[in-house]
């Protein structure tokens, strides 16, 4: 992992798959986000998931596992995301 770490804040963010809408967005903590690398593989140019991945489905049990965010609303498509911190 890189040594500088971003200034930044991640989400878990629901898209709707009728109109790909935003429609959930929940912040993700650092330990959080590294823990997430396990369950979601970052591309290996971006240490810091700052990119936005697909969420699927079949992970959903250890994404939960360490977001503690209940079931997924299966109208939803799930990225995470980051932007700058403010």
């Amino acid at each position: 992992m890189a040594i500088d770490e971003p200034s930044v804040v991640w989400s878990l963010d629901g898209f709707s798959k009728d109109d790909e809408f935003l429609r959930t967005e929940r912040p993700i903590s650092r330990e959080q986000i590294i823990q997430l690398r396990e369950v979601i593989t970052p591309d290996p140019d971006d240490p810091w998931m700052l990119y936005c991945y697909d969420v699927p489905l079949s992970d959903w049990a250890a994404v939960d596992a360490i977001l503690h965010c209940g079931p997924p609303d299966a109208t939803l498509d799930y990225q995470t995301s980051a932007s700058a911190q403010r």
